[in-house]
């Protein structure tokens, strides 16, 4: 991975309005013809913190002057809520105002996915991505407690991907004790945003209802004495954005 630098121009800009001018420094003419998945966040409830319908329809604006067939993408989610089932997603970036007569294009969730081997592990990109030629990812960026820091990447690797997928990520990087190397100092369970490890009488326990495999906690460890059930979750992030990304052409629009 990372063998090679495939993003060639990054352009800046500040106003909405130059959003269509911005685009017109790619080459984005091989787009024309092609079914594009616009893959984006459309909110969760009482959240405002999303890609806004103003922004998705310039993004499908001007992807159809390139002669290009966009509709707005994303999957549901492994967690309760409205975006678990794909219907009453639907209904929420309706709510949100993702429709046909205010983007000028549909919205397609997915739920399934297709296998795709990346680093020994398998990763079920969703239908409609798996598909697609061509991407388009609008991103909204945005400090999160489990990756750091939530963009590009996290918009593939966690939502491209099968609630199946999504649990596997977040387990793969849950902590194991060893307790052989502990000293039971008691660093992690003071470093644990969800306060799920907890030391009592010379005893390690975590919690696995309240652990969500964000990794502080082996970061913290100076005893080496937690390590990730399967590997990192940043890392695994990152391979499963390439299982969704990989050999495709993506245009990417990153902002806060």
């Amino acid at each position: 991975m990372g063998e090679k630098n495939r993003m060639n121009r990054v352009i800046f800009f500040k106003k909405l309005s130059q959003l269509s001018t911005a685009l017109g420094y790619f080459d984005i003419e091989g787009f024309r013809g092609k079914t594009v998945p616009v893959k984006l966040h459309m909110g969760e409830n009482g959240n405002k913190y999303f890609p806004q319908p103003d922004l998705a329809k310039q993004v499908v604006d001007s992807l159809k002057e390139k002669g290009a067939q966009p509709f707005l993408f994303d999957t549901t989610v492994a967690y309760q809520g409205a975006r678990h089932k794909k219907s009453n997603y639907l209904k929420l970036a309706i709510f949100h105002g993702f429709t046909v007569e205010k983007v000028g294009c549909s919205v397609i969730i997915d739920d399934t996915g297709v296998p795709t081997v990346i680093d020994g592990r398998s990763y079920e990109v969703a239908d409609h991505l798996k598909s697609a030629s061509h991407l388009f990812a609008l991103t909204h960026v945005k400090g999160h407690i489990q990756s750091g820091m939530g963009g590009a990447i996290k918009n593939f690797g966690m939502g491209g991907v099968t609630k199946e997928t999504k649990v596997q990520i977040h387990h793969g990087s849950r902590p194991i004790h060893q307790n052989d190397a502990c000293t039971v100092c008691g660093v992690c369970a003071e470093v644990c945003p969800f306060d799920a490890i907890t030391i009592k009488d010379g005893s390690w326990k975590c919690d696995g209802s309240e652990c969500f495999g964000c990794g502080v906690c082996v970061d913290a460890c100076q005893h080496k004495a937690i390590r990730n059930q399967d590997a990192d979750m940043q890392y695994l992030l990152a391979c499963s954005a390439k299982a969704c990304v990989q050999e495709k052409h993506v245009t990417y629009r990153t902002g806060l």
